[in-house]
């Protein structure tokens, strides 16, 4: 199974650390942020994956070459501008037309999801769109529970959602392809969920959720860098590899 990452975009979150490096490439415990998505993803066998680049691509093309150094194989799909989530799958469309599905993953966040599970949930429902969400978001204000006469009676601070929410990870089928070009990717930026799901959605084919307790870090986000930024070298490499030992890696790597 090939996995498509999307590195394409300018970080604009992340700025100015994203002025001179692309989003995928900023430094973590002395690795791109990049490498670590990528390490967790090979813990599960994936060999074949797809970079979308553009904004300073070839920082990450100079990088991660052909993929020959972590035993992988890296391919590219280019573009002088980013094309958002759906066009970049577009872009990629000759080297993804083979796959009767494919994982599109995004190239800034670091997460626990099982990919495992995942495949095997998207081959069981046999939906054209599988997409992974998480039980575990906490949000980064508070809530207010207001009565009807505008009175506070309680306020809850950074609470979890207790929702699912997407985390960007998504299982398509190839079927897709036609579905996006109704948007005319070549001269616009479509994005998956905000312009072809909800197409997907009235014409009643079956998107499915793929809910999971996972953590998950959005690197995009200048606190979640921060954050892991600031860990301890050995803590930060446990969050990246946690659970990865007792993955059984030829699931994933057909």
């Amino acid at each position: 199974m090939k996995a498509l990452i999307l590195a394409a975009g300018k970080g604009t979150r992340l700025r100015p650390i994203t002025d001179y490096i692309p989003k995928p490439m900023v430094p973590l415990h002395g690795k791109p942020l990049l490498e670590w998505i990528l390490l967790y993803l090979i813990s599960y066998g994936i060999r074949e994956y797809i970079f979308a680049i553009s904004y300073l691509g070839e920082q990450i093309e100079n990088y991660f070459g052909n993929g020959e150094r972590w035993g992988i194989n890296i391919q590219y799909s280019r573009g002088l501008v980013p094309a958002g989530k759906a066009g970049e799958v577009w872009r990629a469309r000759d080297r993804l037309h083979e796959e009767e599905h494919f994982l599109v993953i995004p190239g800034d966040t670091i997460c626990h999801l099982d990919y495992h599970d995942l495949i095997e949930f998207h081959r069981q429902h046999n939906g054209m769109v599988s997409v992974a969400l998480s039980t575990r978001y906490r949000l980064e204000v508070g809530l207010a529970e207001i009565d009807s006469h505008n009175k506070i009676i309680n306020f809850l601070e950074k609470e979890n959602l207790d929702r699912p929410i997407s985390t960007g990870t998504y299982l398509l089928e190839k079927t897709i392809f036609p579905y996006i070009e109704r948007f005319n990717p070549d001269k616009r930026e479509v994005d998956l969920p905000g312009d072809v799901f909800p197409v997907l959605l009235h014409e009643r084919e079956e998107v499915y959720g793929f809910i999971q307790d996972y953590d998950w870090w959005d690197i995009g986000k200048i606190n979640d860098y921060e954050a892991l930024a600031k860990m301890p070298k050995q803590e930060a490499e446990h969050i990246v590899y946690k659970s990865t030992s007792t993955i059984d890696s030829k699931k994933c790597d057909q």
